[in-house]
């Protein structure tokens, strides 16, 4: 599928995600197979449209799934895979440097990364966001 478009995988991926997490809790390796099929998905929207957003965001979350699954296994490689997912995660940060989500993202991967600056630093840009959101909706509210 070389030309399926990047909203196309996008939404692939995302029913890939829900199907996963309906499944997470009765057959967990069923779901962790359905949460790399999506990542597949995410990784060639990111390559369809490196400029997207949404790709880059949902590619660092599905790492931050697998971060997760690794975690729950014991596994030596999740705090590797932590870090991986904080840094696809930053690559979406720099697409939309608004985006208080993606940073607070950012901030969970560090912290599970046992990286306690790089947590700090990005929690506190996550604050500033939202509250710089908080602010433009009020005033946004009080024009009306």
């Amino acid at each position: 599928m070389p030309s399926d478009s990047a909203s196309t995988l996008l939404q692939s991926g995302n029913a890939l995600v829900a199907q996963a997490q309906a499944v997470a809790t009765q057959d967990f390796a069923a779901a962790r197979a359905l949460w790399r099929q999506a990542g597949e998905l995410f990784q060639r929207a990111h390559d369809a449209d490196p400029g997207l957003h949404a790709a880059a965001f949902r590619l660092g979350q599905a790492w931050i799934a697998e971060a997760h699954a690794l975690q729950k296994e014991g596994s030596e490689d999740a705090t590797a895979m932590w870090r991986q997912a904080a840094l696809q995660c930053e690559v979406a940060f720099a697409l939309d440097p608004h985006h208080a989500v993606t940073a607070m993202h950012i901030a969970s991967c560090y912290a599970w990364a046992q990286d306690a600056d790089a947590k700090l630093a990005w929690a506190q840009i996550a604050q500033h966001l939202q509250e710089e959101h908080a602010a433009n909706m009020a005033a946004d509210e009080a024009a009306r």
